[in-house]
Protein backbone atom coordinates (compact mmCIF):
# COMPACT_ATOMS: atom_id res chain seq x y z
CA UNK A 1 0.00 0.00 0.00
CA UNK A 2 1.25 3.26 -1.01
CA UNK A 3 2.42 5.84 1.94
CA UNK A 4 0.75 9.08 1.73
CA UNK A 5 2.88 12.31 0.96
CA UNK A 6 4.08 14.67 3.33
CA UNK A 7 5.39 17.41 3.42
CA UNK A 8 9.18 17.70 5.79
CA UNK A 9 7.88 21.38 6.22
CA UNK A 10 4.55 20.22 8.33
CA UNK A 11 5.09 21.83 11.37
CA UNK A 12 5.91 24.93 9.84
CA UNK A 13 2.58 24.64 8.15
CA UNK A 14 0.47 23.97 10.81
CA UNK A 15 2.04 27.69 12.41
CA UNK A 16 0.73 29.13 9.36
CA UNK A 17 -2.49 27.70 9.63
CA UNK A 18 -2.72 28.52 12.91
CA UNK A 19 -2.10 32.18 12.25
CA UNK A 20 -5.11 32.27 9.87
CA UNK A 21 -8.55 33.71 11.65
CA UNK A 22 -10.31 30.62 9.94
CA UNK A 23 -9.76 27.72 11.81
CA UNK A 24 -12.16 25.19 9.49
CA UNK A 25 -9.94 23.48 6.57
CA UNK A 26 -12.69 24.17 3.91
CA UNK A 27 -11.95 28.12 4.77
CA UNK A 28 -8.19 28.54 5.42
CA UNK A 29 -6.46 30.24 2.25
CA UNK A 30 -4.79 27.09 1.52
CA UNK A 31 -3.28 28.39 -1.42
CA UNK A 32 -1.96 31.51 0.38
CA UNK A 33 0.22 29.65 2.99
CA UNK A 34 1.46 27.11 -0.26
CA UNK A 35 2.51 30.50 -1.60
CA UNK A 36 4.28 31.44 1.77
CA UNK A 37 6.37 28.06 1.82
CA UNK A 38 7.01 28.49 -1.93
CA UNK A 39 8.59 31.99 -1.69
CA UNK A 40 11.13 30.83 0.61
CA UNK A 41 12.22 27.59 -0.85
CA UNK A 42 10.15 25.15 0.99
CA UNK A 43 7.23 23.03 -0.43
CA UNK A 44 3.60 22.68 1.06
CA UNK A 45 2.83 19.66 -1.88
CA UNK A 46 -0.31 21.20 -2.11
CA UNK A 47 -3.37 23.35 -0.87
CA UNK A 48 -5.41 19.95 -0.18
CA UNK A 49 -2.48 18.98 1.78
CA UNK A 50 -2.96 21.93 3.63
CA UNK A 51 -6.36 21.07 3.80
CA UNK A 52 -5.66 18.08 5.22
CA UNK A 53 -3.12 19.32 7.85
CA UNK A 54 -5.73 21.96 8.68
CA UNK A 55 -8.15 19.01 9.77
CA UNK A 56 -5.78 16.85 11.82
CA UNK A 57 -5.27 19.88 14.35
CA UNK A 58 -8.49 19.52 15.66
CA UNK A 59 -10.59 22.82 17.03
CA UNK A 60 -8.63 25.15 18.73
CA UNK A 61 -9.56 26.32 22.17
CA UNK A 62 -12.28 29.01 22.69
CA UNK A 63 -11.17 31.71 23.41
CA UNK A 64 -7.83 31.37 20.88
CA UNK A 65 -5.11 33.58 21.88
CA UNK A 66 -1.91 32.51 20.09
CA UNK A 67 0.01 35.63 21.09
CA UNK A 68 -0.78 35.52 24.95
CA UNK A 69 1.66 33.03 26.53
CA UNK A 70 -0.29 32.84 29.69
CA UNK A 71 -3.22 31.70 28.22
CA UNK A 72 -2.88 27.71 29.22
CA UNK A 73 -5.52 26.41 26.95
CA UNK A 74 -3.92 28.08 23.47
CA UNK A 75 -0.65 27.23 25.41
CA UNK A 76 -1.40 23.37 25.89
CA UNK A 77 -3.28 23.85 21.59
CA UNK A 78 0.23 25.25 20.64
CA UNK A 79 2.35 23.27 22.40
CA UNK A 80 0.31 19.71 21.49
CA UNK A 81 1.20 20.70 17.63
CA UNK A 82 5.09 21.56 18.55
CA UNK A 83 4.68 24.98 16.93
CA UNK A 84 4.63 27.06 20.46
CA UNK A 85 8.12 28.32 20.13
CA UNK A 86 7.65 29.70 16.71
CA UNK A 87 4.53 31.97 18.70
CA UNK A 88 7.06 32.63 21.15
CA UNK A 89 10.61 32.83 19.61
CA UNK A 90 13.07 31.43 21.89
CA UNK A 91 17.22 31.71 20.48
CA UNK A 92 16.76 28.30 18.11
CA UNK A 93 14.07 29.88 16.76
CA UNK A 94 15.55 33.22 15.72
CA UNK A 95 18.32 30.93 14.37
CA UNK A 96 16.84 29.00 12.33
CA UNK A 97 14.76 31.93 10.77
CA UNK A 98 17.88 33.62 9.37
CA UNK A 99 18.90 30.17 8.22
CA UNK A 100 15.83 30.08 6.29
CA UNK A 101 16.93 33.11 4.32
CA UNK A 102 20.49 32.03 4.08
CA UNK A 103 19.86 29.49 0.93
CA UNK A 104 23.62 28.83 0.32
CA UNK A 105 23.90 27.29 3.86
CA UNK A 106 20.55 25.66 3.21
CA UNK A 107 22.13 23.63 0.12
CA UNK A 108 24.70 22.26 2.53
CA UNK A 109 22.15 21.95 5.67
CA UNK A 110 19.14 20.13 4.38
CA UNK A 111 20.97 17.13 3.39
CA UNK A 112 23.30 16.89 5.81
CA UNK A 113 20.25 16.84 8.68
CA UNK A 114 19.39 13.44 6.57
CA UNK A 115 22.80 11.60 7.74
CA UNK A 116 24.06 10.25 10.59
CA UNK A 117 25.80 13.21 11.86
CA UNK A 118 24.60 14.65 15.13
CA UNK A 119 23.52 18.69 14.80
CA UNK A 120 26.55 19.38 17.22
CA UNK A 121 28.22 17.92 14.22
CA UNK A 122 26.82 19.93 11.39
CA UNK A 123 27.04 23.55 13.12
CA UNK A 124 30.24 23.14 13.75
CA UNK A 125 31.04 21.86 9.84
CA UNK A 126 29.08 24.29 8.26
CA UNK A 127 29.99 27.42 10.69
CA UNK A 128 32.79 28.53 7.78
CA UNK A 129 30.27 28.77 5.11
CA UNK A 130 27.69 31.57 6.99
CA UNK A 131 28.01 34.79 8.91
CA UNK A 132 24.76 33.33 11.27
CA UNK A 133 26.48 32.23 14.78
CA UNK A 134 25.55 28.30 13.82
CA UNK A 135 24.81 26.36 17.10
CA UNK A 136 23.20 23.01 17.15
CA UNK A 137 19.73 24.59 18.76
CA UNK A 138 19.58 26.26 15.71
CA UNK A 139 20.24 23.39 13.24
CA UNK A 140 17.63 21.68 15.37
CA UNK A 141 15.12 24.07 15.75
CA UNK A 142 15.64 24.61 11.39
CA UNK A 143 15.25 20.94 11.45
CA UNK A 144 11.90 20.13 13.44
CA UNK A 145 10.32 23.04 11.40
CA UNK A 146 11.56 23.27 7.65
CA UNK A 147 13.43 19.87 7.08
CA UNK A 148 11.70 16.87 9.17
CA UNK A 149 13.54 14.00 8.84
CA UNK A 150 11.40 12.01 11.10
CA UNK A 151 8.27 13.25 9.60
CA UNK A 152 8.75 10.95 6.04
CA UNK A 153 9.79 7.32 6.02
CA UNK A 154 12.88 6.46 4.19
CA UNK A 155 10.85 5.16 0.99
CA UNK A 156 8.62 8.59 1.18
CA UNK A 157 12.37 10.85 1.44
CA UNK A 158 13.87 9.06 -1.57
CA UNK A 159 10.47 9.52 -3.61
CA UNK A 160 10.53 13.05 -2.74
CA UNK A 161 13.88 13.79 -3.43
CA UNK A 162 13.85 12.56 -6.81
CA UNK A 163 11.38 14.81 -7.74
CA UNK A 164 13.50 17.94 -6.68
CA UNK A 165 16.67 17.61 -7.82
CA UNK A 166 16.92 20.47 -9.97
CA UNK A 167 16.45 22.45 -6.82
CA UNK A 168 19.06 21.56 -4.76
CA UNK A 169 22.49 20.07 -6.35
CA UNK A 170 23.49 18.27 -3.05
CA UNK A 171 20.22 16.24 -3.20
CA UNK A 172 22.21 14.12 -5.55
CA UNK A 173 23.79 12.38 -3.31
CA UNK A 174 20.72 11.63 -1.02
CA UNK A 175 18.85 9.27 -3.32
CA UNK A 176 22.29 7.38 -3.96
CA UNK A 177 22.52 3.87 -2.09
CA UNK A 178 22.22 4.08 1.30
CA UNK A 179 25.61 2.15 1.93
CA UNK A 180 27.73 4.90 0.42
CA UNK A 181 25.70 8.44 1.10
CA UNK A 182 26.73 8.70 4.55
CA UNK A 183 30.22 7.99 4.35
CA UNK A 184 30.50 10.07 1.31
CA UNK A 185 28.07 13.34 1.80
CA UNK A 186 30.83 15.72 3.36
CA UNK A 187 32.83 15.00 0.52
CA UNK A 188 30.53 15.29 -2.38
CA UNK A 189 29.22 18.43 -0.07
CA UNK A 190 33.13 20.00 -0.69
CA UNK A 191 33.44 19.69 3.22
CA UNK A 192 35.65 16.84 3.05
CA UNK A 193 38.49 15.92 5.89
CA UNK A 194 41.08 13.48 7.20
CA UNK A 195 38.17 11.06 7.68
CA UNK A 196 35.95 10.87 4.52
CA UNK A 197 39.21 11.01 1.74
CA UNK A 198 37.74 9.65 -1.50
CA UNK A 199 39.23 6.65 -2.23
CA UNK A 200 39.23 5.88 -6.17
CA UNK A 201 39.32 2.37 -6.22
CA UNK A 202 36.13 2.05 -4.17
CA UNK A 203 34.77 4.95 -6.49
CA UNK A 204 35.79 2.37 -9.83
CA UNK A 205 34.10 -0.36 -7.90
CA UNK A 206 30.58 1.16 -8.09
CA UNK A 207 30.88 2.97 -11.08
CA UNK A 208 31.92 -0.77 -12.59
CA UNK A 209 28.47 -1.99 -10.60
CA UNK A 210 26.48 0.87 -12.21
CA UNK A 211 27.97 -0.10 -16.01
CA UNK A 212 27.08 -3.68 -15.34
CA UNK A 213 23.73 -2.85 -14.08
CA UNK A 214 22.86 -0.65 -17.16
CA UNK A 215 23.96 -3.51 -19.39
CA UNK A 216 21.79 -5.99 -18.01
CA UNK A 217 19.31 -3.41 -18.35
CA UNK A 218 19.81 -2.96 -22.14
CA UNK A 219 20.30 -6.67 -22.48
CA UNK A 220 16.61 -6.93 -22.79
CA UNK A 221 16.16 -4.07 -25.16
CA UNK A 222 16.31 -4.41 -29.62
CA UNK A 223 19.44 -4.80 -30.75
CA UNK A 224 19.42 -1.23 -32.10
CA UNK A 225 22.86 0.93 -32.98
CA UNK A 226 22.19 2.66 -29.75
CA UNK A 227 21.39 0.06 -27.57
CA UNK A 228 24.36 -1.63 -29.19
CA UNK A 229 26.94 1.46 -28.82
CA UNK A 230 25.57 1.72 -25.19
CA UNK A 231 26.37 -1.87 -24.55
CA UNK A 232 30.14 -1.10 -25.74
CA UNK A 233 30.40 1.99 -23.56
CA UNK A 234 29.36 -0.03 -20.13
CA UNK A 235 31.88 -2.68 -21.61
CA UNK A 236 34.25 0.19 -21.63
CA UNK A 237 33.55 1.66 -18.22
CA UNK A 238 33.74 -1.73 -16.67
CA UNK A 239 37.40 -2.47 -18.15
CA UNK A 240 38.50 0.42 -16.96
CA UNK A 241 37.38 0.31 -13.47
CA UNK A 242 38.75 -2.99 -13.70
CA UNK A 243 41.89 -1.71 -14.03
CA UNK A 244 41.77 0.69 -11.29
CA UNK A 245 41.02 -1.73 -8.73
CA UNK A 246 43.64 -3.88 -9.35
CA UNK A 247 46.24 -0.91 -9.30
CA UNK A 248 44.83 -1.15 -5.27
CA UNK A 249 44.17 -3.10 -2.48
CA UNK A 250 40.41 -3.63 -3.47
CA UNK A 251 40.93 -6.52 -4.99
CA UNK A 252 43.22 -8.32 -2.29
CA UNK A 253 40.70 -7.35 0.23
CA UNK A 254 37.69 -9.25 -1.63
CA UNK A 255 40.31 -12.31 -2.06
CA UNK A 256 40.99 -12.13 1.74
CA UNK A 257 37.23 -11.67 2.77
CA UNK A 258 36.62 -14.92 1.20
CA UNK A 259 39.76 -16.69 3.06
CA UNK A 260 38.09 -15.12 6.31
CA UNK A 261 35.14 -17.59 5.38
CA UNK A 262 37.19 -20.68 6.26
CA UNK A 263 38.23 -21.79 9.83
CA UNK A 264 40.17 -24.42 10.92
CA UNK A 265 38.60 -26.86 12.47
CA UNK A 266 39.18 -29.08 15.79
CA UNK A 267 39.18 -32.77 15.68
CA UNK A 268 37.65 -33.02 19.13
CA UNK A 269 38.26 -37.17 19.12
CA UNK A 270 39.89 -38.58 21.65
CA UNK A 271 44.13 -39.68 21.21
CA UNK A 272 44.51 -43.20 22.35
CA UNK A 273 47.24 -43.79 23.96
CA UNK A 274 50.20 -45.81 21.98
CA UNK A 275 50.46 -48.17 25.28
CA UNK A 276 46.72 -49.14 24.40
CA UNK A 277 47.28 -49.88 20.30
CA UNK A 278 50.60 -52.09 20.76
CA UNK A 279 50.58 -53.46 24.61
CA UNK A 280 53.75 -51.88 25.01
CA UNK A 281 55.33 -53.90 21.78
CA UNK A 282 56.57 -50.69 19.98
CA UNK A 283 60.06 -48.92 19.12
CA UNK A 284 60.91 -46.35 20.86
CA UNK A 285 63.20 -45.20 17.71
CA UNK A 286 60.53 -43.80 15.73
CA UNK A 287 60.90 -46.30 13.23
CA UNK A 288 58.21 -48.48 14.70
CA UNK A 289 57.18 -52.18 14.01
CA UNK A 290 55.47 -51.78 10.50
CA UNK A 291 58.89 -50.00 9.40
CA UNK A 292 61.21 -53.35 10.29
CA UNK A 293 58.11 -55.82 8.63
CA UNK A 294 58.19 -53.89 5.61
CA UNK A 295 61.88 -55.53 5.13
CA UNK A 296 61.22 -59.27 5.84
CA UNK A 297 58.70 -59.08 1.84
Amino acid sequence: MREVPRSPSEYYIRFLISAQEESDADDINANEIQQTLESVGLDALSPSYVREVCKAMGPRPDPYLPDNPHDKPTREYLRLHKIFDMWNPNRGVREAQLILMDHFLREKLEPMLLSSLSHTAIARKLRKYTSIALTAEGVTTYGHYFWNRKLLSQSQWMEYLSGMTFRNVYVQSLVTAPDVANRHLPYVMGISGPGNAFNSAEAAARIGQIAFKHALELEHRPATLDNTMALKNCMTTIEKSDVIMRRSDVALRDVLRQFQKFRMKLDEAKIIDVHQLTEGNYSKSGEGTDAEDDEDF
